[in-house]
Parts: C-alpha cells; sequence; structure tokens
C-alpha cells in the first residue's frame, strides 16, 4: 500500500468480531476461504500501522467436528473448545502466513483481562492477535441463552481496556435490518430497534447481543459497527471510514 492509501485508514486501533454463524460453512466449522480472505485485509491494515485484535469464535464448533459423538452440555462444549482450540488457531495463522504476517494468541477470561493488557498492547506491534474466551474455565461463555454470553461481550471488553478506537461485530447478515428486511445505516438510540430485533439462528449472541455490546463501545466514545463479514473488503471500507454495515453514532446512544 502507498503512503496515499495509508493516510485513508481513520482507524489505528481496531478490533473485529467474528461470530460462529460466520466463519462456519455448509456444516465445515472453518470457512478457510472466509479466513483467507479475512487475513488478506488485515494484513493490509497491519502493514498501514493499524493494530488489529480479532476476537474469533469457532473452538467449540471444531471441536465437535473432531470429536465426533458428544453432548450438548455445558462440560460437552468446554471438552470440545480443548481440542477445537488448537484447529482454529492452526488455520488463522495459515491465513496469515500468506501475507507474511505473525499470528499470536490470547485466551482470555474477564478477570485476566486487564491484567494482560500491556502484553496484548506490545504484542499488536509485532503481529496480529486472535483472542477467545478461554471456554474451558470459563462457564459464562458457554450459557447459552444470557446476554452477551458469547465472544460479543469479550470484544467489547478488550476494546475497552486497550482503548481501541473502532469495534467491528460481523455476523452473516448487513447489520441491523428493519421490519422489511432493509439495512439501517446507523443507530443512535437502541429503544428504537428493540423490538425488530430477534436473535440470529446461528451462533451464541444473536443480533441484540451485539447492539448492547456496540451500544455500550458507542457511549465511550468507539466507532461501532454491525455489518456482514462477507461484504467485499468490509474490514478496510470500515478502516477507511466509508459506510459499511449499521453505525451506531458515538456520543448519541441512549437507553
Amino acid at each position: 500500500m502507498n503512503s496515499k492509501e495509508r493516510e485513508q485508514f481513520v482507524s489505528k486501533r481496531l478490533i473485529v468480531k467474528i461470530g460462529s454463524s460466520t466463519i462456519v460453512k455448509d456444516g465445515d466449522p472453518l470457512n478457510r476461504d472466509f479466513m483467507d480472505n479475512m487475513a488478506r485485509q488485515i494484513s493490509g491494515l497491519f502493514r498501514s500501522g493499524v493494530e488489529v485484535v480479532i476476537v474469533s469464535s469457532g473452538a467449540v464448533a471444531c471441536g465437535r467436528k473432531i470429536l465426533g459423538d458428544i453432548g450438548t452440555t455445558t462440560l460437552d462444549n468446554q471438552v470440545a473448545a480443548v481440542y477445537g482450540q488448537p484447529e482454529l488457531i492452526a488455520q488463522w495463522k495459515a491465513s496469515f502466513s500468506r501475507y507474511g504476517v505473525h499470528v499470536g494468541q490470547e485466551l482470555l477470561t474477564d478477570e485476566h483481562l486487564n491484567n494482560n493488557r500491556k502484553v496484548l498492547e506490545d504484542s499488536l506491534k509485532r503481529g496480529v492477535v486472535i483472542i477467545n474466551a478461554n471456554d474451558p474455565v470459563n462457564d459464562l461463555e458457554m450459557k447459552q441463552f444470557r446476554i452477551s454470553a458469547d465472544n460479543d461481550r469479550l470484544a467489547g471488553d478488550v476494546a475497552g481496556s486497550i482503548d481501541a478506537d473502532t469495534l467491528i461485530l460481523l455476523t452473516d447478515v448487513d447489520g441491523v435490518l428493519n421490519k422489511k428486511g432493509e439495512l439501517l445505516t446507523h443507530v443512535d438510540r437502541l429503544e428504537d430497534v428493540e423490538d425488530i430485533i430477534k436473535d440470529s439462528g446461528a451462533g451464541t449472541g444473536g443480533m441484540w447481543s451485539k447492539c448492547l455490546v456496540a451500544k455500550q463501545a458507542a457511549r465511550d466514545g468507539r466507532r461501532s459497527i454491525i455489518a456482514n463479514g462477507r461484504s467485499e473488503d468490509v474490514i478496510l471500507r470500515a478502516a477507511r471510514g466509508q459506510n459499511v454495515g449499521t453505525r451506531f453514532i458515538p456520543g448519541y446512544m441512549f437507553y
């Protein structure tokens, strides 16, 4: 990328959350083409001086494919994560290796987040850091019906911990949709969209969880976006300040 293009990035430190419904493809727990595409975009940002954290789901789905016949209890999901996390990080490393970018890994719980801040900030100078909740020891992450129990909440917490200026929550739809299925390009009052939001069929977090996290990040002054992970160059466009997905307006979030 030339110097002119570097100047177009308004984001300097960016959190990208990739959920299960985005990273899974046709029963395969890892959509490798999608991950390669994410790596291409994020590698471009890194080479231009933008620091990027990826909060990635997918460990449980990977583990389920590896282990085969396994139940659906919290303990079963934690066991699946033990076997799936190495597969997940290996694919991320393979995707980024195509672009010569190092990949680091952090498995976090709430109590460790602030303690790891300095390590995480220094790590971002050397490559891209992949973060996941430490599923085997994190019961909250595994509670399927708790609001914000997925990596949505973790992404918001990481953004706050390291003072990221941009939070992007990727999903498999274009953003927050109205009752006609049309994209809402921005939200400034969460109560205006509460009655039209329904949890997604895949993944744990659902759209309402994403909206709650995006709202809090916007109230803290961060650029907060919910967007379709399969939209062309969605990360690059968001980092340039272009309109993608649904934007939550910083400083104007009520409710």
